[in-house]
């Protein structure tokens, strides 16, 4: 497992037009992932630190976490089939952990909002993983937002 944080949120060029995707990161390499326009707006606010006047789906789930006594630990991207990534979210509950199956697009938003680590398995890394010097030079593909 590799530890690395959210570079940001960009729109990818494609054959198709623009789609959102959001990059992680370390000091080796670039991982991006295609997600939704909703999922994108989740983690652009809380990589801003923007407060909505009312909770949104994500930040209602952090509430419901703590009120329980439930905190978030980590996220863990551990596969990629097909085309898509599987990511599962840690949960303290009390001394005990548990996890869930989650998006990683959910699971990232949800880290981003309590400061929980993210890892990728190494197997996903080598899947789709691009050395961040290789990277910065495909930088006219992606924009940030």
């Amino acid at each position: 497992m590799e530890k690395v944080e959210v570079r940001g949120i960009y729109l990818a060029e494609t054959p198709d037009g623009s789609a959102p995707v959001v990059i992680l990161q370390n000091d080796e390499f670039v991982l991006p992932i295609y997600i939704g326009v909703s999922e994108a707006m989740a983690i652009h606010s809380a990589l801003e630190k923007e407060v909505p006047p009312r909770p949104m789906t994500h930040d209602l789930f952090i509430s419901v976490l703590e009120g329980l006594n439930v905190s978030l630990s980590q996220v863990i991207i551990d596969d990629l089939e097909e085309g898509i990534f599987y990511a599962r979210l840690i949960l303290d509950c009390g001394g005990s952990k548990k996890e869930f199956d989650a998006r990683p697009s959910d699971s990232i938003a949800l880290a981003l909002r309590t400061n929980a680590s993210i890892f990728v398995a190494r197997s996903v890394i080598e899947k789709a993983g691009i050395p961040r010097d290789e990277f910065d030079d495909m930088r006219d593909r992606y924009f940030e937002i």
